[in-house]
């Protein structure tokens, strides 16, 4: 799943602000639940679930004050989010002080199962799921030897608190990824698979979410291939096809894919939207320029290559509209890419 994407959808609609405090409040609540209602059992029960209960309530807390209080977190820190939930939850769940701190535990995997429906891909909500499995395996186990409960009627409680927090969140996935699919047919480029013009701009504001920093200013780099239509009506549009996706591929190899977006915007012509530290961009231009020219795969092309940048200061907050900052950087790209081509292609101008 395309975790920037995800969070420039909320970002376009204005919804960022509150999503992340939606689920800093549920990191806080889940704490203040677990004080009310595991504390007054924790004093007959051992150190180790004293610690359990104690670093719950610190992760929770923890996490809380970081969704209320800072930027929405990248996709690493997202992944140590759930990773540590996902490790606090199932420490209540199997050295917690009660049966019914398993079970509020549990219950809490169902809050992460959700996150990840919308923000990770099946991949990491099948780890998950079977981690919930995994959990109240060994949580029916041990409650076993309890005299007050059969095996069975065991089972069937915990299962059946269990199951809604497992299968819920699959449907949810289903569902997601179905209107997903059909999202992203509507932004990609079907030939190269790359973004279109409408997929670059949605992209762009996510791209200024994950990489908002006071070092970071924008560069703008649109590639158009020289003499293309040469090739096509030599060749074929068949190899022309194929001439287009190897520089797709070619040019997406060399860009820092964390930091940078690429789109093809016309018949042989593609934008790199980059967003990194300047110094860091400078050789960018010269590695896509020979990234295309390099030989080994025929027929052999070439590129000019227009660059625009834009100063940290220019560049749009992250939840407005970053439509017009982008629109003129691609427009001054634009011209100093032709300036490259009045000078006979494989060249790059700088405006």
């Amino acid at each position: 799943m395309d975790y920037p994407g995800q969070v420039q959808y909320f970002a376009r609609r204005s919804l960022a602000s509150a999503i992340r405090m939606l689920i800093g409040t549920g990191s806080g609540l889940m704490a203040l639940i677990a004080l009310a209602v595991l504390l007054p059992g924790a004093g007959r029960t051992s150190s180790s679930a004293h610690v359990a209960l104690g670093l719950f309530v610190a992760l929770a807390s923890g996490w809380a004050v970081v969704w209320c209080t800072r930027a929405w977190p990248s996709q690493r820190m997202s992944r140590a989010f759930v990773l540590s939930a996902d490790l606090g939850i199932t420490m209540v769940a199997l050295v917690g002080p009660t049966w019914s701190s398993g079970l509020f535990a549990l219950n809490c995997f169902a809050l992460v199962s959700a996150y990840l429906s919308f923000f990770d891909g099946a991949k990491a909500l099948t780890l998950h799921t079977a981690l919930i499995l995994a959990a109240t395996t060994s949580f029916i186990t041990q409650l076993s030897v309890d005299d007050h409960l059969t095996r069975a009627s065991l089972a069937a409680t915990i299962l059946g608190a269990a199951l809604p927090t497992i299968l819920t969140p699959l449907g949810i996935q289903l569902g997601i990824c179905t209107l997903r699919r059909d999202a992203n047919e509507s932004v990609t480029d079907p030939l190269t698979g790359l973004l279109n013009r409408r997929g670059l701009h949605l992209h762009f504001a996510g791209l200024l979410i994950m990489n908002h920093s006071a070092a970071a200013a924008l560069t703008v780099i649109v590639v158009d291939l020289d003499r293309f239509k040469d090739i096509n009506d030599t060749y074929g549009h068949a190899t022309g096809d194929e001439v287009l996706i190897r520089c797709a591929r070619r040019i997406v190899a060399t860009v820092d894919n964390g930091s940078a977006l690429v789109a093809r915007i016309g018949g042989e012509e593609f934008v790199v939207v980059h967003l990194a530290d300047p110094y860091l961009a400078d050789e960018l231009p010269e590695r896509i320029r020979h990234a295309i020219a390099a030989s080994g795969e025929y027929p052999c092309v070439t590129a000019s290559l227009g660059v625009a940048n834009v100063a940290h200061e220019y560049l749009p907050a992250p939840d407005a509209d970053p439509a017009v900052v982008l629109d003129d950087a691609i427009a001054r790209a634009d011209e100093a890419m032709f300036d490259a081509k009045r000078v006979g292609g494989n060249a790059i101008r700088q405006i």
